[in-house]
Protein backbone atom coordinates (compact mmCIF):
# COMPACT_ATOMS: atom_id res chain seq x y z
CA UNK A 1 0.00 0.00 0.00
CA UNK A 2 2.65 2.21 0.91
CA UNK A 3 4.08 1.53 -2.70
CA UNK A 4 1.13 3.18 -4.31
CA UNK A 5 0.45 6.00 -1.62
CA UNK A 6 3.49 7.41 -1.90
CA UNK A 7 3.75 8.41 -5.46
CA UNK A 8 0.29 9.86 -4.74
CA UNK A 9 1.07 11.89 -1.95
CA UNK A 10 4.25 12.99 -3.65
CA UNK A 11 2.06 13.74 -7.27
CA UNK A 12 -0.25 16.35 -4.88
CA UNK A 13 2.61 18.23 -2.99
CA UNK A 14 4.10 18.82 -6.26
CA UNK A 15 0.79 19.76 -7.97
CA UNK A 16 -0.65 22.48 -5.08
CA UNK A 17 0.49 25.38 -5.99
CA UNK A 18 0.77 28.03 -2.98
CA UNK A 19 0.40 31.49 -4.46
CA UNK A 20 -2.92 32.29 -7.01
CA UNK A 21 -3.04 31.09 -10.49
CA UNK A 22 -4.09 33.55 -13.37
CA UNK A 23 -7.16 32.61 -12.96
CA UNK A 24 -8.10 33.03 -9.79
CA UNK A 25 -6.52 36.65 -9.57
CA UNK A 26 -9.29 37.71 -12.48
CA UNK A 27 -11.96 36.07 -10.52
CA UNK A 28 -10.90 37.83 -7.07
CA UNK A 29 -10.99 41.39 -9.22
CA UNK A 30 -14.46 40.72 -10.65
CA UNK A 31 -16.09 43.05 -8.25
CA UNK A 32 -13.48 45.37 -7.36
CA UNK A 33 -13.57 49.04 -8.88
CA UNK A 34 -9.91 49.54 -9.45
CA UNK A 35 -10.53 47.03 -12.15
CA UNK A 36 -11.94 46.37 -15.60
CA UNK A 37 -12.30 42.88 -16.43
CA UNK A 38 -13.78 42.39 -20.28
CA UNK A 39 -14.45 38.38 -21.76
CA UNK A 40 -13.85 38.86 -25.39
CA UNK A 41 -15.23 35.73 -27.19
CA UNK A 42 -13.52 35.54 -30.84
CA UNK A 43 -17.00 35.34 -32.60
CA UNK A 44 -17.14 39.00 -31.82
CA UNK A 45 -14.67 39.90 -34.31
CA UNK A 46 -17.46 39.67 -37.01
CA UNK A 47 -15.17 37.55 -39.07
CA UNK A 48 -17.03 35.17 -41.89
CA UNK A 49 -15.30 32.08 -41.45
CA UNK A 50 -16.01 31.17 -44.96
CA UNK A 51 -13.46 34.04 -46.68
CA UNK A 52 -10.84 31.84 -44.54
CA UNK A 53 -8.69 29.04 -46.03
CA UNK A 54 -8.67 26.00 -44.25
CA UNK A 55 -5.37 26.50 -42.11
CA UNK A 56 -7.38 29.85 -40.97
CA UNK A 57 -10.01 28.21 -40.41
CA UNK A 58 -8.29 25.88 -38.14
CA UNK A 59 -5.82 28.52 -36.51
CA UNK A 60 -9.28 30.77 -35.75
CA UNK A 61 -11.18 28.03 -34.14
CA UNK A 62 -8.62 26.96 -31.82
CA UNK A 63 -8.86 30.30 -30.43
CA UNK A 64 -11.82 30.84 -27.93
CA UNK A 65 -11.87 33.57 -26.18
CA UNK A 66 -9.48 36.46 -24.87
CA UNK A 67 -9.83 37.51 -20.94
CA UNK A 68 -8.45 41.15 -20.38
CA UNK A 69 -8.03 42.56 -16.89
CA UNK A 70 -7.01 46.59 -16.49
CA UNK A 71 -5.95 48.48 -13.95
CA UNK A 72 -5.84 52.40 -14.30
CA UNK A 73 -4.19 54.17 -12.01
CA UNK A 74 -5.87 57.22 -10.15
CA UNK A 75 -4.62 59.15 -7.02
CA UNK A 76 -6.79 57.09 -4.56
CA UNK A 77 -5.33 53.83 -6.08
CA UNK A 78 -1.55 54.77 -6.54
CA UNK A 79 -0.64 52.32 -3.67
CA UNK A 80 -2.68 49.77 -4.67
CA UNK A 81 -0.89 49.18 -7.50
CA UNK A 82 2.12 48.68 -6.55
CA UNK A 83 0.73 45.79 -4.16
CA UNK A 84 -1.18 44.44 -7.71
CA UNK A 85 1.77 44.71 -9.38
CA UNK A 86 3.69 42.44 -7.04
CA UNK A 87 1.12 39.84 -7.27
CA UNK A 88 0.71 39.73 -10.43
CA UNK A 89 4.59 39.69 -10.95
CA UNK A 90 4.74 36.40 -9.09
CA UNK A 91 2.21 35.06 -10.88
CA UNK A 92 3.63 35.58 -14.21
CA UNK A 93 7.12 34.74 -12.81
CA UNK A 94 5.79 31.56 -11.33
CA UNK A 95 7.06 28.20 -13.17
CA UNK A 96 4.30 27.30 -14.48
CA UNK A 97 5.01 30.27 -17.30
CA UNK A 98 7.52 30.09 -19.55
CA UNK A 99 8.37 33.41 -21.02
CA UNK A 100 8.64 33.60 -25.05
CA UNK A 101 9.19 37.57 -25.22
CA UNK A 102 9.87 40.11 -22.71
CA UNK A 103 9.89 43.73 -24.03
CA UNK A 104 9.91 47.75 -22.87
CA UNK A 105 10.86 51.25 -23.57
CA UNK A 106 10.52 54.46 -21.79
CA UNK A 107 6.71 54.11 -21.55
CA UNK A 108 6.19 50.23 -20.42
CA UNK A 109 7.42 46.91 -20.18
CA UNK A 110 6.02 43.30 -20.43
CA UNK A 111 6.18 39.78 -21.22
CA UNK A 112 4.56 37.21 -23.38
CA UNK A 113 4.07 34.14 -21.62
CA UNK A 114 2.50 30.82 -22.13
CA UNK A 115 1.24 28.07 -20.17
CA UNK A 116 1.17 24.52 -20.61
CA UNK A 117 2.99 21.92 -23.28
CA UNK A 118 5.37 23.82 -26.28
CA UNK A 119 3.43 22.65 -29.46
CA UNK A 120 -0.08 23.03 -27.60
CA UNK A 121 -0.02 25.91 -24.92
CA UNK A 122 -2.99 26.08 -22.55
CA UNK A 123 -3.16 29.72 -22.84
CA UNK A 124 -1.09 32.44 -24.05
CA UNK A 125 -0.55 35.62 -21.38
CA UNK A 126 0.51 38.88 -22.24
CA UNK A 127 1.18 41.22 -19.21
CA UNK A 128 2.40 45.10 -19.74
CA UNK A 129 2.24 47.87 -17.55
CA UNK A 130 3.60 51.70 -17.56
CA UNK A 131 3.02 54.33 -14.73
CA UNK A 132 -0.18 54.91 -15.42
CA UNK A 133 -1.55 51.16 -14.53
CA UNK A 134 -1.13 47.87 -16.44
CA UNK A 135 -2.71 44.81 -18.13
CA UNK A 136 -3.18 41.10 -18.29
CA UNK A 137 -4.33 39.75 -21.66
CA UNK A 138 -5.24 35.65 -21.29
CA UNK A 139 -5.79 34.47 -24.88
CA UNK A 140 -7.78 30.75 -24.10
CA UNK A 141 -8.53 28.02 -26.91
CA UNK A 142 -8.21 24.21 -27.87
CA UNK A 143 -4.81 23.06 -29.20
CA UNK A 144 -3.72 26.44 -29.59
CA UNK A 145 -0.17 26.59 -31.26
CA UNK A 146 2.14 29.54 -29.84
CA UNK A 147 3.10 29.67 -34.10
CA UNK A 148 -0.09 30.29 -35.04
CA UNK A 149 -1.47 32.98 -32.52
CA UNK A 150 0.22 35.49 -35.55
CA UNK A 151 -1.65 34.31 -38.20
CA UNK A 152 -4.48 35.22 -35.69
CA UNK A 153 -3.61 38.55 -35.34
CA UNK A 154 -3.19 38.77 -38.94
CA UNK A 155 -6.78 37.43 -39.60
CA UNK A 156 -8.42 39.66 -36.99
CA UNK A 157 -6.48 42.77 -38.60
CA UNK A 158 -7.19 41.69 -42.65
CA UNK A 159 -10.66 40.92 -41.77
CA UNK A 160 -11.46 43.91 -40.13
CA UNK A 161 -12.26 42.42 -36.84
CA UNK A 162 -10.42 45.30 -34.23
CA UNK A 163 -12.88 47.42 -36.27
CA UNK A 164 -16.00 45.32 -35.19
CA UNK A 165 -14.86 45.16 -31.64
CA UNK A 166 -14.23 48.57 -31.18
CA UNK A 167 -18.43 49.01 -33.05
CA UNK A 168 -19.73 46.81 -30.04
CA UNK A 169 -17.55 48.81 -27.31
CA UNK A 170 -18.53 52.34 -28.56
CA UNK A 171 -22.14 50.45 -28.34
CA UNK A 172 -22.12 49.29 -24.48
CA UNK A 173 -19.91 52.60 -23.32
Amino acid sequence: MSRTLLPLIAFLLVSCSSGPSIQEYFVSKTEDPSFLIVDIPTSIFGIDKSTLTVEEQEVFSSFKKLNLLLFRKTDSNALLMQDELKTIRSIVDSNSFESLMVFSDKSYSGKLLMQGPDDRPNEILLFASSEEGFLVTRLIGHKMQVDKALLLANIIQREKGVDQLERVFSEIF
